[in-house]
């Protein structure tokens, strides 16, 4: 998630090309992190010293860490440390910039402050984007005042991952009374309180989410990609109502509704959450204590 976060950022401004995105996502699969790349985002080391010890391995056949300790670059407590973020998704996108020759790790750290600036984050709120864990990203994205809606939107937001688009990522979700649209999918559910979540896009938004979750190469969104889409909203709340079984809150699911011709989702409250998927966005709509409903060309 944080490498298409950053990615998509850096695309906006003007400092990668699609080109060279797609090559970073190709390379980010097979990239392994090397030691002194963390090192050096970690503050514990600069640049200059991590390329002298890269050198060193060449003529000494050492691993990084034990030439690092030995000369004084690092302590074995650190090394230790920095083994065990190997697997982090942002120090792999930093080392498949490094890898490509876009740029060094210094220079995407010094994008990510303009990042933190224009998006008014705190240092707590980027080493939550950092880690890429899904529990920590999605608050930064919600609004205030919307606690009730977090567990139903991480529910959506995990298994859009799992069965659509590992790199989906959010973008500021709000509060409104209607959600404008041309075609969707919500689906009742009834409980204490009752829920209602829905799926709507404009225009073919939504047939990739269609065609990866049917399995099927849907070539329009039409009543059989929709009802596709409506079996992943059962997903979601079939996922969601089993969660809730566990404090003692039971659900019944109805069969979800959709349509083709849609001017809009509408009701008292909801919260419009959307996602970027697989280069569409589409609005994850959820209403919780009340009905939403879908609103018809007349």
């Amino acid at each position: 998630m944080i490498s298409s976060i950053v990615g998509n950022y850096l695309l906006e401004k003007g400092l990668i090309t699609y080109e060279q995105f797609n090559d970073l996502s190709a390379e980010q699969r097979k990239v392994c992190v090397k030691l002194g790349l963390i090192a050096v985002a970690e503050g514990l080391m600069g640049h200059d010293e991590a390329v002298r010890v890269n050198n060193l391995q060449a003529v000494m056949d050492k691993p990084f860490g034990d030439i690092a300790v030995e000369k004084k670059y690092l302590t074995k407590g650190q090394v230790e440390s920095l083994l065990k973020k190997q697997g982090n998704a942002y120090l792999a996108f930093a080392q498949a910039m490094e890898n490509l020759q876009l740029m060094t790790i210094e220079q995407l750290e010094l994008y990510m402050l303009d990042f933190q600036r224009e998006n008014q984050l705190t240092n707590s709120d980027i080493e939550d984007l950092k880690s890429d864990d899904a529990a920590r990203i999605l608050p930064l994205y919600m609004p205030i005042d919307s606690e009730k809606y977090l567990d139903l939107a991480g529910t959506a937001l995990r298994t859009v991952m799992r069965c659509v688009d590992g790199e989906v990522y959010p973008d500021k979700a709000y509060i409104t009374k209607s959600c404008g649209t041309e075609n969707g999918a919500i689906q009742y559910v009834e409980g204490n309180p009752c829920v209602t979540c829905g799926m709507a896009g404009r225009g073919q938004a939504l047939l990739k989410t269609a065609s990866i979750f049917g399995k099927e190469d849907f070539e329009q969104v039409d009543e059989d990609a929709l009802d596709a889409v409506g079996e992943l909203l059962n997903c979601i709340n079939g996922l969601y109502a089993r969660s809730q079984s566990q404090k003692g809150i039971f659900m019944d699911l109805y069969p979800p509704e959709f349509s083709t011709e849609i001017t809009e989702i509408a009701g008292d409250e909801m919260l419009v959450l959307p996602l970027h998927i697989k280069g569409d966005t589409v609005n994850f709509i959820m209403a919780i204590g009340n009905k939403i409903e879908i609103r018809q060309e007349a």
